[in-house]
């Protein structure tokens, strides 16, 4: 393949010695003196020629305002040919993956690729069923092998900005929230502001397949994940309880929303949240433009005893999707380090783990005790409570209770012998 390397144009600068130029005029009619001075010889320099590098004519990939990047701001990083480069090591360099990846053959930025791993795309990269407290449990974050397939298929490199593109934001926002676990800092992962229509309606979208260069970089070459992006369900039961107690925990924002999960049982302390409170537009699925850290600062403070830009929050929502809206809100946007998502949701995992089970839950972790819910939850439906971990784990501040987080930190750092807490 071809190298398309973003050179850049350097400006030599280098000083020369000159005469000045004598002129005598006499201002009162005297003769114009004869005697002209000695040339004298300047001494030759030592000095090396300097080079200044100009001013890049794009803003810098790391160097944003925040998460969200404007339409204008990707066609500088194309212009710029940092978009898809061969080289995977250069510095800058950008990575553009259409999250929606069913959309694909329907247009994308230039040097876009389609979310994928080795065996599925879109949004089914972005969820798995795996061990989460006492069961198998569905939509949970992707293991780091499939996180490491959708990086080294969009060709990301160590200094590779993603930008997530793509017409559903809700995708966009999961997609962000698993990079962002699994130890992106926050400069490296962009969403891009109203997709790829918005992009499309400046700048026009091409069509062509994307080929990207070979790249064997993995998330192991993180320190540790940013496991406290994720709330495990033996985290978020001790949260609730230590609510319920007056005690310090952090608030919780339910974005099942009015119609979808008011008038239900909820969590206690949750406020019921809305994901379309922080997208333009009446849907958080089609191609609206986020609204602004100030914006959406207003809405979250409205809520008793919650700080947007600097409290402690967790989100939440069904299936562990729409919660993913406000996260990338607060943690991309308003730039709050303190947010966390329950990916375990409501449906696939809290309302599942009542007395109604077969076998039941151990007290530690039944969900309708305790004042743990407000309202009843019967729910059996998607559950089977392995018997085994029934009887291992009746303690919550375990790290062995938070088996996902277990698993993120031996996959980067290779062993949890390090001190990593006990999962609470």
């Amino acid at each position: 393949m071809e190298r398309n390397i973003n050179r850049r144009r350097f400006l030599e600068i280098s000083g020369a010695a000159g005469m000045a130029a004598i002129a005598g005029c006499a201002g009162d009619g005297e003769d114009t003196p004869t005697d002209t001075p000695e040339p004298t010889t300047a001494e030759p320099t030592t000095e090396e020629p300097t080079t200044e590098e100009p001013a890049a004519d794009y803003t810098p990939p790391t160097e944003t305002e925040n998460a969200l990047v404007e339409p204008a701001t990707l066609k500088e990083w194309v212009d710029a040919e940092l978009v898809n480069s061969d080289d995977v090591y250069a510095d800058p360099r950008v990575a553009v993956i259409r999250v929606d990846a069913g959309n694909y053959d329907s247009g994308h930025v230039p040097g876009a690729v389609p979310l994928a791993s080795d065996d599925a795309e879109g949004s089914a990269t972005l969820a798995t069923t795996r061990v989460e407290g006492l069961a198998q449990t569905q939509k949970l974050v992707p293991h780091g092998e499939t996180v490491d397939q959708i990086i080294q298929n969009a060709g990301v490199g160590p200094n590779t900005t993603i930008v997530l593109a793509g017409d559903n934001p809700m995708y966009a926002a999961r997609a962000y929230w698993v990079l962002r676990f699994w130890g992106f800092p926050r400069e490296r992962v962009k969403v891009l502001q109203g997709g790829s229509s918005a992009y499309d309606d400046e700048f026009g979208l091409v069509y062509e397949d994307v080929q990207t260069p070979d790249t064997n970089y993995t998330v192991k070459g993180f320190e540790e994940p940013n496991y406290n992006s994720r709330k495990g369900l033996n985290e978020l039961i001790q949260d609730v309880d230590a609510i319920n107690a007056g005690e310090d925990a952090p608030s919780i924002l339910d974005q099942r929303g009015e119609g979808d999960g008011e008038g239900e049982a909820k969590i206690a302390g949750s406020h019921i949240d809305q994901a379309g409170a922080y997208i333009d537009g009446d849907s958080f699925t089609a191609p609206n433009p986020w609204k602004s850290a100030s914006e959406i600062e207003e809405h979250v403070n409205g809520y008793e005893g919650v700080d947007a830009a600097n409290g402690d929050i967790v989100t939440m929502c069904h299936s562990g999707f729409k919660g993913t809206i406000a996260f990338f809100a607060l943690d991309g946007i308003v730039g709050n380090e303190n947010v966390a998502l329950y990916d375990g949701s409501w449906s696939f995992s809290w309302s599942q783990y009542n007395g109604e089970q077969d076998p039941t839950p151990n007290e530690a972790w039944r969900t309708d005790i305790n004042e743990r819910t407000v309202g009843e939850i019967t729910d059996t439906s998607q559950l089977d409570i392995d018997p085994d971990l029934n009887a291992e784990l009746t303690e919550l501040a375990t790290l062995d209770a938070n088996q996902v987080k277990k698993d993120a930190i031996e996959y980067i750092v290779g062993d949890t012998s390090g001190g990593f807490g006990c999962g609470s």
